[in-house]
């Protein structure tokens, strides 16, 4: 499904892990890798010369040693989101992969590279925060409901595993307290809910191509975020598929949507899909 994935670089750690996954995945997919670096525009001539010459020794023995010789190094200067999102435009890759910022004070997310990356981002974004980048993903999960980004959300990470694989649908449903207190009314609502997904879960599971993955459907009552929270702990996924909902991340009172709330504080690698 995917041919061309770029990973953003920024020579950090975090960078690297990512590298690794989409190095992974472009082999599992038979796609083209590019990796886009950013230079500071603000610095002296010389200066940034120097830079970019030691940023491209540094990619070109780093993707030797990865076996990646094929990846095409871009080096741009700029403010980096804003090169991201061109280079994403020009190029027409269709996943974006890119290592995690702030991971230890999550509060400082809000003006980030990614966090302006994902503002505007209309290509699946692919946030890589988890050990073995090395490894296929084994288990995967996806927030579904019955709007159109949750069901491109459980399209794409689908498409994002190996045979073998295990993808769980976590759904949650809430009822109002009025209804939570009518057991039988409560159990049949989400006796019906599951069915419903589940016949979601076939026609879309249908169209898709390949040697697919296991599929199971999980659906809890509970509030949002509590009870995503508690599932995901629960299934103790390598990646969660989550869709958002067309809705803009501007809006300051829109920060405690799932989006935003996971790429601040992911639970493990996260693919975040408009």
């Amino acid at each position: 499904m995917f041919k061309h994935i770029l990973v953003a670089h920024d020579l950090s750690h975090e960078a690297d892990v990512a590298l690794h996954r989409a190095f992974q995945l472009a082999r599992q997919h038979g796609a083209r890798l590019s990796l886009l670096h950013v230079l500071e525009d603000h610095l002296p001539n010389a200066v940034q010369g120097s830079l970019r010459d030691a940023a491209q020794q540094h990619f070109e023995e780093r993707l030797a040693q990865l076996g990646a010789e094929d990846c095409q190094v871009l080096l741009r200067k700029g403010r980096p989101a804003q090169q991201i999102l061109e280079e994403m435009g020009d190029s027409q890759a269709d996943l974006l992969v890119i290592g995690r910022h702030h991971h230890n004070a999550p509060e400082l997310f809000i003006g980030t590279t990614l966090e302006r990356v994902a503002r505007h981002l209309s290509t699946p974004l692919l946030l890589v925060v988890g050990e073995q980048p090395e490894q296929p993903y084994q288990r995967a999960a996806v927030a579904l409901d019955f709007s159109l980004c949750a069901c491109d959300a459980l399209r794409n990470g689908y498409a994002l595993l190996p045979a073998g694989a295990q993808l769980v649908a976590l759904n949650v449903m809430e009822l109002g307290s009025r209804l939570l207190s009518k057991s039988t009314s409560a159990t049949d609502f989400m006796t019906t809910q599951k069915e419903l997904l589940g016949r979601l879960l076939v026609d879309e599971l249908t169209i898709l191509a390949g040697q697919a993955p296991g599929v199971t459907l999980e659906v809890f009552r509970g509030s949002l975020p509590k009870a995503l929270d508690d599932a995901i702990a629960e299934q103790r996924p390598q990646l969660l598929a989550l869709g958002s909902h067309g809705r803009s991340l501007i809006s300051q009172a829109l920060l405690g949507s799932l989006a935003l709330r996971y790429l601040q504080s992911p639970p493990c690698d996260l693919l975040l899909v408009k």
